[in-house]
C-alpha cells in the first residue's frame, strides 16, 4: 500500500512538471504569432500577406495598400518612398517588410540599426515577378505550403493567357497633382504592363518618367492614353485630360481613347497580373 501511494506521488510530481510544459509546447506557435508584429511598405507585399492568410499579423502598411478592402482599417505610416522612422517604430514591428524602393534610405538604416529585421524584396517588372514575390514572403512568414497553393494558381492562370500583339501605341501619364504630369518611358512597371500586354509604348526615346510636354505628346501620337485610377482623380477627371496642350492633335485625342485602371492593379505585379494583362489586352484589340 505504501509502495503504491510512493508510485502515485512520484506521478503527480512528473506531471506537475510535465503540464506547463506540454502546455508551452502547444501554445507557442500561438505565442509566436501573437508575438509578431509586420508593417508592410508596399501595397503588393501587403496584397500578397492577405493572401497567404497571414494578415493577422499585420499591425500597419503604407498609403499605397488598397487592396483587399480590409487593408482600409489598418492604421497607415505614409508613403512608401518618404517614411519616418518615428511613425513606424510607433507600432513596434518586429518585421518589416516591402520593395527596394521603400526610403529614404536614412530610414531604412535607422531601423535596421534598432535591431528589427527588414527585408525589401527586389522591384522587378516581368511576367514571373508575382510568383517570385509570392515565394519570397511565403518562405519568410513561414507560409510556403500556402505560397506553393497560390503560385500554382498563377500559373496556371499565366499559362492559359491568349494575349494578341498589337500595334497599338500607348502612352502612359502619371500625376499627382495638375500642376505636373509625367509620361513613361522605358524601364518603369508602366512600360513593362504596356509591352507584356500586347500593346507599344508611344515613348521610345528616353527612360524613366519625364515631365509631359505638348511636342513629346503630339510627335508620340499615341491611340491611347493610360492612367491610374488615382491619377486620373488627382488631375480633375478626364475632361481635364482631355484639356491638356496638344493632346486634341493625337489619335487619343480625337477619339477619347483612355484606359484608368486600379493603380495597385495596373502597377503592382503582384497575384492579380495575369487578370490586368488580359484586361489590357482586351482593350487594345478593341481599339486596334
Amino acid at each position: 500500500m505504501i509502495h503504491t501511494h510512493n508510485l502515485y506521488k512520484k506521478i503527480s510530481k512528473s506531471l506537475l512538471y510535465s503540464l506547463p510544459i506540454l502546455f508551452v509546447c502547444l501554445a507557442s506557435p500561438l505565442l509566436s504569432e501573437k508575438r509578431e508584429r509586420i508593417v508592410s511598405l508596399h501595397g503588393t507585399i501587403t496584397e500578397i500577406v492577405y493572401a497567404l492568410k497571414a494578415n493577422s499579423t499585420l499591425v500597419a502598411i503604407d498609403s499605397t495598400s488598397r487592396y483587399p478592402k480590409e487593408v482600409t482599417s489598418l492604421p497607415v505610416v505614409g508613403y512608401q518612398r518618404t517614411l519616418t522612422t518615428e511613425g513606424i517604430l510607433s507600432f513596434k514591428p518586429t518585421l518589416v517588410i516591402g520593395l527596394e524602393t521603400a526610403g529614404p534610405v536614412q530610414t531604412i538604416q535607422n531601423l535596421r540599426e534598432t535591431g528589427i529585421q527588414v527585408t525589401l524584396f527586389p522591384d522587378t517588372y516581368k511576367l514571373d515577378t508575382p510568383i517570385d514575390r509570392v515565394l519570397a514572403v511565403g518562405n519568410l512568414l513561414g507560409k510556403k505550403k500556402e505560397a506553393e497553393s497560390l503560385v500554382n494558381q498563377i500559373r496556371t492562370q499565366t499559362q492559359s493567357l491568349q494575349l494578341k500583339k498589337t500595334n497599338v501605341k500607348v502612352m502612359f501619364l502619371y500625376s499627382r497633382n495638375p500642376s505636373s504630369i509625367f509620361i513613361s518611358g522605358l524601364g518603369t512597371a508602366a512600360h513593362s504592363m504596356i509591352t507584356l500586354s500586347g500593346a507599344q509604348n508611344a515613348i521610345t526615346e528616353f527612360s524613366e518618367y519625364k515631365p509631359l510636354t505638348s511636342e513629346a505628346l503630339v510627335k508620340a501620337n499615341p491611340d491611347i492614353i493610360l492612367m491610374p485610377e488615382s491619377s486620373a482623380e488627382g488631375f480633375g477627371g478626364t475632361n481635364a485630360i482631355w484639356s491638356i496642350n496638344g493632346i486634341e492633335l493625337t489619335r487619343a485625342g480625337k477619339e477619347k481613347n483612355i484606359i484608368l485602371v486600379d493603380d495597385q492593379l495596373l502597377l503592382g505585379f503582384g497575384p492579380r497580373l495575369p487578370q490586368a494583362l488580359k484586361t489590357l489586352n482586351e482593350k487594345w484589340k478593341q481599339m486596334e
